[in-house]
């Protein structure tokens, strides 16, 4: 892929977007939360696609991938008023039906056209297939870290305005209350990724959240969380008492063992 073609796919991009305009505030604030979300997210790919010193087509697939990846979720909240995949429906699958349906990608070769599919389709999912071959596997990797990066974000600075401007779509309904599941904490202190089986309160979802350090792929990606205080700032969102912060201690210092690890890495090449 050239920079040509990811240009236009921007200009199709903000095109659709503009198609979902409405004068239902509710709608159009999310309509535009969403748009900012996947620009910061395509921004985030290009990130980690530099430090992985990707070519240029490569680099401009995983630009693309970021910008696309949540297509759907503009037809869903327009549809649903949801962003609650089981309340209404899987976003990346419709995100990957729009595109088809569209020809968005027609002009590019088949093998970029599937590798830009599949990785939107498994941006959501808990787990990545084994079957993936290689280029894609790496693409489904940039993809879920940049959005993860960008969520945590968007969490965040909610979590400073929500008194003034709550947005109920962030927290698909969920409870805004002071308790929080203890088996989240256990999975995060066995550094595994939590499942959102367990997930019944605003806490619970950020919690899941913290969990998903353990699913990042890229060490770039860990900088820019480090660099953006992201953990500090979602652990603040829970109810401060001794064990969240031994939580805080706990990631704080398995950051610190992912960048002391590449740092090692680096000086010995």
């Amino acid at each position: 892929m050239k920079e040509e073609d990811f240009l236009v796919f921007n200009e199709w991009f903000f095109h659709y977007v503009g198609s979902f305009h409405t004068d239902d505030r509710f709608i159009r604030k999310n309509i535009k939360l969403k748009e900012e979300h996947s620009l910061r997210v395509c921004v985030n790919s290009s990130l980690i696609a530099i430090s992985e010193d990707l070519d240029e087509r490569d680099h401009y697939l995983a630009k693309t991938i970021g910008l696309l990846h949540d297509i759907g979720r503009f037809e869903q909240i327009r549809k649903y008023r949801t962003f609650n995949d089981s309340e209404s429906e899987n976003h990346a699958l419709l995100g990957v039906k729009i595109l088809k349906a569209e020809g968005v990608l027609s002009g590019l070769p088949h093998e970029e056209q599937e590798i830009i599919f599949t990785a939107i389709k498994n941006h959501n999912v808990h787990i990545l297939p084994e079957e993936l071959d290689q280029r894609t596997l790496f693409h489904s990797k940039i993809i879920r870290d940049a959005d993860k990066l960008d969520i945590y974000k968007v969490l965040t600075d909610h979590y400073a305005i929500r008194e003034m401007s709550p947005n109920p779509a962030l927290y698909h309904g969920l409870p805004d209350t002071f308790e929080y599941n203890r088996d989240l904490l256990e999975d995060i202190f066995n550094n595994r990724v939590a499942s959102v089986n367990k997930v019944a309160t605003c806490n619970d979802m950020n919690l899941t959240r913290l969990a998903w350090l353990f699913d990042l792929n890229f060490v770039e990606t860990v900088i820019l969380v480090r660099k953006r205080d992201y953990i500090k700032k979602l652990v603040a969102t829970l109810p401060q008492n001794s064990e969240i912060d031994e939580l805080h201690d706990y990631l704080n210092r398995y950051v610190d063992s992912i960048l002391s690890i590449s740092k090692e890495t680096y000086c010995e090449c």
